[in-house]
């Protein structure tokens, strides 16, 4: 599979439709970029509107939609000392961490990270560290994004998936098929029981 193209300074993504349900990238110059900005972050996505008309368009729990968007917070986040320990490009934050953050029960918080992981929106670099996909969201400049992206490809990060709307519904079921299966094939499984060494019989005392 060949490695993602890089987007430099004065291009963005673009997407159209392959006539399938789904989304075909592309890349074009522009003249300018999506800004967002409050009082504690501030960064850019590569085609803000593409990105949440995907996201408004899936039919994903809200749960997910609700850790997308705490991770996305969390790039280049210094408030928390956890955080502050990432290098810039990267988000340091524990599963116990998005859960109080998004009031969500731990296994809603997994899946949702499982389904990211799965369609390529973000890698993990390693234990506790999170790479979001330099293609959807930066924060940071071009020239740190054009870094970023770099060290995905050197790290084999997933292609990118722009999933068409049902496609969560497709996934959870192919994975609850999975378990079944998995758990079928358990039962199955023969227990041999294992014989103990034999004691020998005690006397009774006179």
């Amino acid at each position: 599979m060949e490695p993602l193209p890089i987007v430099r300074p004065g291009e963005r993504v673009v997407a159209r439709s392959d006539g399938k349900g789904g989304l075909i990238l592309g890349v074009e110059k522009i003249r300018g970029r999506s800004f967002v900005a409050s009082a504690e972050l501030s960064g850019y996505v590569l085609d803000a509107r593409l990105l949440m008309d995907v996201l408004g368009s899936l039919k994903m729990p809200g749960s997910w939609f609700q850790v997308w968007c705490k991770l996305t917070a969390a790039q280049n986040a210094r408030q928390d000392p956890e955080e502050a320990r990432a290098a810039r490009g990267y988000v340091r934050i524990s599963q116990r961490t998005l859960q109080e953050r998004c009031s969500l029960a731990p296994a809603s918080v997994n899946e949702a990270s499982q389904f990211f992981s799965h369609i390529g929106w973000m890698r993990s670099a390693r234990r506790g560290v999170l790479q979001l996909n330099p293609w959807l969201t930066v924060a940071g400049t071009s020239g740190e994004q054009e870094q970023w992206q770099g060290e995905w490809n050197a790290q084999g990060g997933p292609v990118c998936v722009i999933p068409a709307p049902d496609y969560p519904t497709l996934w959870r079921a192919e994975r609850a098929k999975e378990k079944e299966l998995a758990a079928a094939a358990r039962r199955s499984e023969k227990v041999v029981p294992l014989r103990g060494a034999r004691r020998p019989a005690r006397r009774a005392s006179a």
